[in-house]
């Protein structure tokens, strides 16, 4: 009788023990970081556990969780929340707010603890640690007024290379987040998946200084006669009224006029396109982005100066040369945000192969322009 009895203490122990909540999945939500299968990486700079959904707030588009100051953590990647190459609003909620709205998590759409601009590659490289502001998670409130239905806007602290603290999605007239008590500058950024050019093009708004836009203000208790300060809008229609855009990038087109598919070559290394690719087919032209320098977190170069760039099929690639009649090499160039460079690849390896910038025009970002 007495085994019997230590047996069950045995068995009901460990139903207990293995009944418990461990930390890692609360409600039915992952949070183990995926370091291989993943879909997103992030790093948590708060220190609250945050729940991820795909896109909107419903049960079938939630990713994963997130710890408090993970770092390069990643998301579970669902098959059939991941089955192609797009951009998205990662949204992320409290696992307080979580479980406290399970039954109407559309309640959250304007305030949720923050989105992110996502952009997930199938089929190529998706090593981007997307940062989730530290200053997030206070009782005041930010409130993102964008009225465009087609641009998203980033807000991001300290500068245009800065963090993200919010995203306001497109289509959706006003978005609000909670911040804690500080100092915040803030700097809008638009950014947009251009499925065309298998792009981001990503732009900001410049006074008349050419530095970029900012906002500033501070919460908290001023004392009297001002008293407590727990709200600022950011307006994004009224306060960018007729300054300019521009990006913090330059595009190179390659043009392929050989009859096979050429590679574009920075030194020993391989571009490739978001979307993984790396070769032009013949007949075909293909974009590439390539970042200007950032000056500091305020803002970026205007111009950088590129060497070693090569083109053509695998193992045949040239240097860039002056023109299309002029071969003398070109081994260094300078090129400038907001400039497009078209590059012209033709003959036959081993014979006449040969590149040359055949074409310079400004990037046309009047579209991101919203009044």
């Amino acid at each position: 009788m007495k085994r019997f009895v230590m047996f069950a203490v045995i068995i009901m122990a460990a139903l207990l023990l293995f009944s418990c909540d461990d930390g890692s999945d609360k409600g039915g939500v992952d949070f183990d970081s995926h370091n291989t299968n993943y879909s997103v990486l992030v790093r948590n700079n708060t220190s609250e556990r945050l729940v991820a959904f795909k896109g909107e707030l419903s049960e079938d588009k939630l990713i994963g969780g997130i710890p408090p100051r993970a770092t390069n953590h990643g998301l579970p990647r669902n098959p059939s929340l991941f089955d192609k190459t797009e951009d998205f609003p990662l949204i992320l909620l409290t696992e307080a707010q979580y479980n406290a709205n399970k039954s109407n998590l559309a309640s959250l759409r304007n305030t949720p603890f923050t989105r992110v601009y996502v952009f997930y590659n199938r089929n190529g490289d998706n090593s981007i640690v997307y940062e989730i502001a530290e200053g997030l998670g206070g009782i005041n409130s930010l409130r993102i007024i964008n009225p465009s239905t087609s641009l998203n806007i980033e807000i991001r602290l300290g500068g245009v290379a800065g963090e993200t603290i919010g995203y306001a999605p497109a289509g959706m007239q006003e978005t609000t987040l909670k911040l804690i008590d500080g100092n915040f500058t803030f700097f809008p950024v638009f950014k947009r998946y251009n499925a065309f050019r298998d792009v981001v093009e990503t732009v900001y708004p410049k006074r008349d200084d050419g530095q970029p836009f900012r906002a500033s203000t501070s919460f908290g208790d001023f004392g009297p006669p001002t008293g407590e300060v727990r709200e600022y809008t950011l307006n994004i229609n009224d306060l960018l009224k007729g300054l300019p855009m521009t990006a913090g990038a330059a595009w190179v087109v390659v043009d392929n006029q050989t009859d096979e598919g050429v590679r574009f070559m920075e030194g020993g290394s391989v571009r490739k396109t978001l979307s993984g690719l790396e070769n032009v087919p013949s007949g075909h032209s293909v974009t590439w982005q390539v970042d200007m320098n950032r000056l500091n977190n305020n803002n970026y170069a205007d111009s950088r100066t590129v060497a070693n760039w090569r083109f053509g099929p695998i193992g045949d690639e040239v240097q860039l040369q002056t023109s299309e009649t002029d071969n003398t090499p070109v081994t260094s160039l300078e090129i400038y945000r907001d400039k497009m460079y078209t590059i012209t690849v033709s003959g036959t390896a081993g014979t006449n192969l040969k590149a040359w910038v055949s074409g310079e025009i400004e990037i046309d970002v009047s579209e991101f322009n919203i009044n």
